[in-house]
């Protein structure tokens, strides 16, 4: 009975094992895809938006974003960006939008932090949005291109009008956006190895001037979900008229370029686990076996042995053959 429970922890362990692996291989997959299309693009939204809709499987996202922040001159800098986007989960369409924000460049003491690090907050006006088991009314991202993808994550926030993004819990209404705030970081860590990010925000935008601290601020900040349901608005579903009418960009790149990596990490896993289930459960039998078949072979040649005679009368032939 023990044998068996032991097996059945061993079956759990490998099932638990390859999930992570293959999800590490595809993590693999995706980096290398990140860093040849859209590390060096990501202050081109054309190209890198491109890539989102790759390595994040958007059907779609606005040629145009529906919302812009642009601050092009002073000590800080950074543009802002809102875009319908699309998935398809369970085979259905759903709509969501995008925050995108890039061309950060922030001066201070008259030099330039290289590689600033950001967090988006894009706060809500119900608690709809889910972090693990807690529905939270803010949802936020940080960003670090100093760290390889997809550890450094990208500079966007994503929110569907579905169940733990933008859906009220049990009703048919969606949270609405109240603000979008960026902070921002030197790269200063705490004493847990933590991002230390400034006090005084970089953005805060919304529908009035907020209070809290910021070095720039918006008030025209208003998005009402309802509207960028573009789905609703398809007569035929994703067609070309519809491409066209909404300014929709479905272009993608092709991640099956990269399944090599897959591939091999799947096979340097898979003979891993061959091997070791054989040392664990196969190779003491296969010893045994060996051992028996090896003691039944000299068996056999001691019992050849001892069925010869042992005095045997010698023929002696003289020279003449006599």
């Amino acid at each position: 009975m023990l044998k068996w429970v032991l097996r059945f922890f061993y079956l759990m362990i490998i099932s638990v094992a390859t999930v992570y692996v293959y999800g590490s291989a595809n993590y693999s997959r995706l980096e290398a895809y990140y860093n040849d299309f859209m590390k060096d693009e990501l202050n081109n939204p054309d190209a890198y938006l491109m890539g989102i809709n790759t390595i994040m499987g958007l059907e779609y996202h606005t040629s145009e974003p529906v919302y812009t922040f642009q601050s092009n001159e002073g000590d800080y800098q950074f543009k802002l960006g809102i875009y319908p986007i699309a998935v398809t989960l369970n085979d259905e369409l759903i709509d969501g939008l995008m925050v995108y924000v890039y061309d950060v460049s922030i001066t201070e003491n008259g030099e330039t932090i290289p590689f600033p690090k950001i967090r988006i907050t894009v706060k809500l006006d119900e608690a709809t949005y889910k972090s693990g088991e807690t529905f939270l009314d803010t949802a936020t991202i940080i960003f670090d291109s100093e760290k390889t993808f997809p550890y450094s994550y990208v500079p966007n926030v994503f929110l569907l009008y579905s169940e733990n993004y933008l859906k009220v819990d049990g009703k048919e209404r969606y949270a609405n956006i109240t603000d979008v705030r960026i902070a921002y970081s030197d790269g200063e860590e705490n004493e847990a190895g933590g991002l230390v990010f400034k006090e005084t925000l970089l953005f805060i935008g919304g529908s009035t001037i907020s209070t809290d601290a910021a070095h720039l601020k918006s008030d025209d900040l208003i998005i009402n979900p309802l509207d960028y349901r573009l789905s609703l608005q398809f007569e035929n579903g994703l067609d070309d008229t519809a491409i066209e009418t909404f300014g929709l960009v479905t272009d993608s790149g092709n991640l099956s370029d990269y399944n090599n990596l897959i591939w091999r990490t799947m096979l340097i896993y898979g003979g891993i686990v061959v091997l070791l289930t054989y040392v664990l459960f196969f190779h003491k039998y296969v010893m045994i076996k060996v051992r028996d078949k090896k003691q039944l072979t000299d068996g056999s040649k001691n019992q050849v042995i001892s069925n010869e005679a042992i005095f045997k009368d010698i023929d002696y032939t003289d020279k003449d053959g006599k």
